[in-house]
């Protein structure tokens, strides 16, 4: 173990030209995922006071709110698709066992396309229908 003790995975570019898609499948268990950006932000609030994912609700209900379980994208069909560039702000992916549960082993399947990004002065027809828009978060959380 010594010897891996420098070693640090990144899921961000460290150039300011390149995107990383990151596509995501669960194993099947008993557990949902909760996903913020910046860390104390979650994705999923909505626009009403007390309406925001708490893991800690005892009566169970906003625990699911904007949860995502196994189903929602299976480990050989991934169907989350999260895209990095270079300083973003840190996406935070949390797992919750759901209770009752003695025992879970939670298995993410991750696979990394790495994407060249560049400017196209005048594109052409065709290659404004082939074109992916991808806002940032600030734009999809509005």
């Amino acid at each position: 173990l010594q010897r891996f003790r420098h070693y640090q995975e990144s899921m961000y570019p460290t150039k300011q030209n390149s995107l990383f898609e990151v596509l995501l499948g669960f194993k099947p268990g008993n557990f949902l995922s909760h996903w913020y950006i910046p860390a104390g932000k979650s994705v999923h609030n909505l626009e009403y006071a007390q309406m925001y994912p708490d893991l800690t609700d005892v009566t169970g209900k906003r625990k699911y709110l904007g949860a995502r379980q196994p189903k929602d994208s299976p480990y050989d069909d991934p169907r989350i698709k999260l895209y990095f560039v270079k300083d973003l702000a840190p996406l935070i992916m949390r797992l919750y066992v759901l209770p009752g549960v003695a025992f879970e082993k939670i298995v993410v399947g991750l696979t990394v396309n790495k994407c060249l990004m560049r400017e196209i002065a005048a594109p052409t027809e065709d290659q404004l229908l082939k074109a992916k828009v991808i806002r940032y978060y600030d734009y999809l959380r509005w």
